[in-house]
């Protein structure tokens, strides 16, 4: 039986690993063309593939759930489409060891993309969209455009052009507001260096703010206290989706200390928790349809019916991680709903075919 158990998760384990490398091949290209049309200053085409590259980790985490479920559909379904699982079952083998001899290589794979998240995609992350906007932003650092990056801190109010993994920050903007909320002065640098336990400030101008006036100073350098290090500035530069599942909860925690809505963080936490849940839900679906409606069908067919279910789940979790915030229910149903739902289904299809 351990040879069939190897026979069969080596059949699903080599159909997932080519679906994810077609996958994330052609999400690439599609994201190298969108990066085509941000080329500006020192981002040309080569810093566009070197972007392109870092994130290709952070695509492949988040296509795992499909790909399983469509290297599910694949491997099984070949083996089906040959008559091996025939002479398996008649052999002997119960359609739950065959389930469980797919399940063993899936979890390989699922401890490795939760590595993935929490060590190498926060990483990845964080130098792609620094560099990027260090590339871009070359000459304009204090022009505050784009989007830049948001923090809070006490009655300060930051936001920063592009941070550097490295401790640099560029384009600084501090807006200072008394107890009463109002703004009482503003700083503007064209960058920060972190200098152990302060930043350094270069090309600061601050403007002070009061009833009936307002004036302008201009310094070469000065220091910046802040609570902020380029540890911490992880949270500041990446969304949530691509934050680590362990800084999740931190400023998650974080946050409800600061009487802040986390929800965001929340979501992304759970999903990313939940996630080998919602795989083994999804690869327990496929091989249910695999032993009953797509039995007899052709391999395109079920490719098809696979990501279909994929795209149905994908939706069904994005409508209700929102709904989760406007409805006032826990985050954590977001994810466990659409999980209970499939290994449902999957539990069904397969009593049903039994």
């Amino acid at each position: 039986m351990t040879r069939l158990d190897r026979y069969v998760g080596k059949s699903v384990l080599m159909a997932t690993l080519v679906v994810i490398l077609v996958i994330v091949g052609l999400d690439a290209i599609f994201t190298l063309v969108d990066e085509l049309d941000q080329l500006k200053g020192a981002y040309g085409f080569v810093e566009a593939l070197e972007f392109m590259a870092l994130r290709l980790p952070r695509r492949a985490y988040e296509y795992m759930p499909m790909a399983c479920l469509i290297g599910c559909l694949a491997g099984l379904g070949g083996l089906a489409a040959s008559s091996e699982l025939t002479v398996m079952r008649a052999a002997g083998l119960s359609v739950t060891r065959i389930i469980w001899s797919v399940i063993k290589p899936v979890a390989v794979l699922m401890v490795l993309s939760v590595a993935l998240a929490e060590y190498a995609i926060p990483t990845l992350e964080r130098m792609a969209q620094s560099q990027k906007a260090v590339q871009q932003g070359k000459g304009e650092l204090l022009s505050n455009k784009g989007k830049g990056y948001w923090h809070r801190e006490g009655d300060q109010f930051m936001r920063f052009r592009a941070v550097e993994p490295n401790g640099v920050l560029h384009g600084i903007a501090v807006f200072y507001f008394s107890p009463e909320k109002e703004l009482t002065r503003v700083v503007r640098a064209e960058r920060a260096i972190f200098q152990r336990s302060h930043w350094q400030m270069q090309n600061v101008r601050e403007q002070l703010i009061s009833d009936d006036r307002s004036s302008v100073t201009s310094y070469g350098s000065k220091r910046w206290d802040s609570g902020l290090t380029p540890e911490s500035l992880s949270v500041v530069m990446i969304e949530p989706r691509d934050m680590s599942i362990s800084n999740l909860y931190a400023y998650a925690q974080y946050l409800d200390d600061q009487d802040l809505n986390a929800d965001n963080y929340l979501l992304s936490f759970w999903k990313k928790v939940t996630q080998p849940l919602s795989t083994f839900a999804l690869v327990l679906l496929g091989a249910a349809f695999i032993f009953g409606p797509l039995r007899q069908v052709t391999a395109g067919s079920r490719i098809f019916s696979g990501i279909l279910v994929g795209l149905v789940y994908k939706y069904l979790e994005e409508m209700l991680a929102p709904a989760s915030i406007v409805l006032g229910f826990a985050p954590i149903m977001a994810s466990i709903i659409p999980i209970a739902l499939s290994a449902l289904i999957g539990v069904y299809l397969l009593r049903k075919s039994g």
